[in-house]
């Protein structure tokens, strides 16, 4: 078991203090607040490990209260045409300030897993699940909050430099949204990647390694990109890797 207690303070950097044009990365009109303070993170954590044999498991929960903190507020609904300084338009922009106030963030992890020994390996199971609710101390949520998450991971090594790996994730619904805020829809991910290892005279190796990711080609929005409206995950992506080493 563990434990910690920290106190943090951030000052507000040059953007949110000054910033004040087109971020076209996030299709905003952003402006910054120079009447901003210091933030002011107090946090508490602690752990929980068990391990016995070929059972491990973990247990994290957490609490951190920011005072002050700096985010990224939208002011608009619906999206807007805006102007530079020059008069030059820059198409539909939600227009954005940051801004501040009280929040907390409180959350867990949990992981459960089991070795096996095989013949000529080992292969490791775990399923693990996170969590965080992050809230403003007055009453809303704060924007662009991770949504929870459950994940199923298998591992398989042997002793000739064989390995491979199976990874299945559902990130669950984030209904939990701020003002003019959209809610992402929940999507799973499956993820393989097997590698062998080739070994020759000297020093000299080679490397091959077989990937998929989103096997599902599901349509996966990350709630805590400015643009996930418009910019899902990547879909299905399968790939061969070849690395030599001399």
């Amino acid at each position: 078991a563990s434990a910690g207690l920290s106190s943090v303070a951030r000052l507000p950097s040059a953007v949110e203090l000054f910033a004040d044009g087109v971020h076209l990365a996030r299709q905003r009109f952003e402006e910054g607040n120079a009447d901003l303070v210091s933030e002011r993170s107090n946090n508490l954590d602690i752990t929980l490990k068990f391990n016995r044999e070929k059972f491990f498991s973990t247990l994290s929960l957490f609490k951190n209260r920011l005072d002050d903190f700096i985010y990224l507020r939208d002011e608009d609904e619906q999206e807007e045409e805006l102007q530079d300084h020059d008069g030059h338009g820059h198409g539909d922009l939600i227009h954005a300030v940051y801004s501040q106030q009280d929040a907390e963030f409180t959350g867990y992890e949990v992981e459960l897993g089991r070795s096996f020994e095989l013949e000529k390996g080992r292969l490791t199971m775990s399923i693990g699940r996170d969590d965080v609710r992050s809230e403003f101390v007055a009453g809303g949520y704060i924007p662009r909050s991770v949504p929870a998450r459950s994940l199923v991971r298998l591992t398989y090594q042997n002793d000739d430099d064989f390995r491979a790996s199976l990874s299945y994730k559902r990130v669950y619904e984030q209904n939990r949204i701020a003002e003019n805020e959209i809610a992402t829809e929940s999507y799973n991910m499956l993820n393989i990647r097997a590698s062998k290892v080739f070994h020759f005279k000297e020093t000299r190796q080679l490397t091959v390694s077989l990937f998929g990711k989103n096997l599902l080609d599901e349509i996966a929005r990350n709630h805590t990109s400015f643009v996930k409206e418009y910019v899902p995950l990547p879909g299905r992506n399968i790939g061969l890797k070849v690395n030599y080493l001399f």
